[in-house]
């Protein structure tokens, strides 16, 4: 045999050993180890990601990434000192509260805007997936706590499916914005309460009716919001430490979070630490910020800041439609 046909022969074999090896990475991926996170009480639980599907795949590099910003944010509050206001006065420090706290997460599928430019839009992640998937049970709902006097979200989720259901919340106005209003093609799909939201106990005789998002939730017949909006003035801080306490280390009943933060507007939380201490009960309970957005028309109309800004989490505990595996995909 020549010493050509030897070569041929070896090239043949590493060509076709290659190709093999490639169809089983494809066929049969790795399995990943089952992520542990670590609380800021020191305590641990699972992710659910155990299939070694694309979907959970993406989640937990994503996870991985995550906890690894979680540490820094950490470590660097710590460097600076706790105690540290949130947005320090000119010329004083050379940091600011949104040098810590990043969207160090990423929605595994297309991020859009709902709703329009400037203040009232929100960015969502898999829109489409999000709202697609409740279909068995009625349709996707979606509650907007802090309606004021801008609908474009709600608007335009409407008419994004027409089997969803909007249900909106504030005292301080007595409906939705004009431009829901005027939609007669969607705007019997929504439905708007004078209510008062916040973070203690339920009181429905005062004036406006006081009301947790649980008791919301109980009273409305709905064990699950596809999309929680929450726009509140300042009372986002009590009511979401209610929410997470409400459901004592169970999955939060909603697929995500897209919420306006007001730094500032409670004495409690104006620290470095004191606001890592409310993120950090947000992530034990699965939530996953992945999308920022400061406030512009805040900083400009003010000249303050900016104490505002808009961030969008994922939660990633529970079975729903943007962390399901065995759901199909949607264009």
């Amino acid at each position: 045999m020549s010493r050509l046909s030897i070569w041929l022969i070896f090239a043949t074999a590493c060509i076709l050993f290659t190709f093999y090896f490639i169809a089983r990475t494809h066929i049969d991926p790795p399995s990943l180890p089952r992520i542990t996170f670590e609380s800021h009480a020191q305590s641990n639980w699972t992710a659910v990601f155990s299939s070694p599907s694309r979907l959970n795949l993406t989640l937990e590099g994503n996870e991985r990434r995550y906890q690894e910003v979680v540490r820094e944010r950490k470590a660097e509050i710590q460097r600076f000192g706790s105690d540290k206001v949130a947005f320090p006065a000119p010329f004083t420090e050379f940091y600011t509260l949104w040098d810590f706290f990043v969207p160090a997460f990423s929605c595994p599928c297309p991020v859009y805007r709902v709703g329009t430019l400037g203040d009232g839009g929100k960015w969502t992640c898999c829109v489409e997936r999000a709202l697609k998937t409740n279909r068995q049970s009625g349709g996707c709902v979606v509650y907007s706590l802090g309606v004021e006097r801008q609908s474009s979200f709600e608007q335009e989720i409407l008419h994004a499916d027409k089997h969803c259901q909007v249900f909106g919340f504030d005292f301080s106005v007595a409906e939705f914005g004009p431009e829901l209003l005027a939609d007669a093609a969607v705007n019997h799909r929504a439905h708007f309460f004078p209510y008062k939201i916040g973070g203690g106990a339920d009181n429905h005789s005062a004036t406006p009716p006081e009301y947790s998002l649980r008791g919301i939730m109980d009273e409305l017949g709905h064990d699950f919001v596809d999309i929680l909006k929450v726009d509140i003035e300042g009372s986002e801080w009590h009511a979401l430490l209610s929410l997470v306490s409400a459901f004592e280390g169970k999955p939060l009943p909603f697929g995500q979070l897209l919420i306006e933060i007001h730094v500032g507007y409670i004495a409690e939380r104006n620290s470095l630490g004191s606001i890592d201490e409310w993120w950090s009960i947000l992530e034990d309970a699965g939530l996953r910020p992945f999308w920022t957005e400061v406030n512009l028309l805040d900083v400009n109309f003010l000249r303050r800041g900016p104490l505002v800004a808009e961030w969008s989490f994922l939660n990633i505990r529970g079975n729903h439609a943007l962390v399901d595996d065995t759901l199909p995909d949607y264009p």
